[in-house]
């Protein structure tokens, strides 16, 4: 069984963020006292910076994007004008959300080879399942589990093996595709699986783990 991460593996999310992130500057630019490019880089810090806290179990999904809002506009919003402030974000990221261009034909072609498929993702179980039926692939996959349902976020390994547990996939003969090198493929490979580590942007770091710079490379050694 092969388990996928979804951002920035199967969606583009660094794509749909900035371009929610500059929409939402252009309809807020008068509240806000920097420029484009400053919003939108304080905008991926924080992003950061709030969903490991969340990961780690310190604040809840919800509490972490308010929390961004706030450090955004000033403390003296309420929760409900930030919540506000976050939903017209969440709007604009969503109306950018895409795959690349390799997932469609690579998924497809796995399916056909009669191997099973399923995800493993960092994050709040309702978005990510959103994401999967917005972008068209969530028929391809068996089993899909999230850090919210689990308890606990990838790199530990009991996200890994409690998937392949829920999967009834035994975890020596499963593999995990992911783009961050320690998160998934790492990870996924102290759980006991068989991580790969999807490149796409050619950084340079020896890893031991098998590497491979698009999906379309993965077609090839599942045949």
């Amino acid at each position: 069984m092969i388990f996928f991460d979804i951002d920035a593996t199967l969606l583009d999310h660094e794509k749909a963020e900035k371009k929610g992130a500059t929409d939402f500057f252009k309809q807020h630019r008068d509240e806000i006292g920097f420029s484009e490019n400053e919003f939108v880089e304080l905008w991926y810090t924080l992003s950061e910076k709030y969903f490991e806290k969340f990961l780690a179990n310190k604040v809840s999904f919800q509490e972490q994007r308010r929390m961004r809002i706030k450090d955004l506009f000033g403390h003296h919003l309420n929760d409900e004008q930030a919540d506000l402030k976050f939903n017209h974000y969440l709007e604009l990221y969503k109306s950018n959300w895409s795959t690349f261009e390799d997932v469609f034909p690579c998924l497809k072609h796995l399916k056909q080879e009669g191997i099973r498929l399923g995800i493993i993702s960092n994050g709040d179980y309702s978005q990510q399942l959103e994401k999967l039926e917005r972008i068209g692939i969530n028929q391809f996959f068996d089993c899909i589990v999230s850090s919210s349902e689990i308890g606990v976020a990838k790199p530990n390994p009991a996200i890994f093996q409690e998937a392949c547990c829920k999967a009834n996939a035994e975890v020596h003969n499963s593999y995990y595709v992911g783009d961050r090198l320690e998160t998934d493929a790492i990870g996924s490979k102290n759980a006991g699986m068989v991580g790969i580590w999807l490149n796409r942007k050619n950084n340079k770091k020896h890893t031991d783990v098998t590497v491979i710079h698009s999906l379309d490379e993965l077609t090839t050694l599942f045949v």
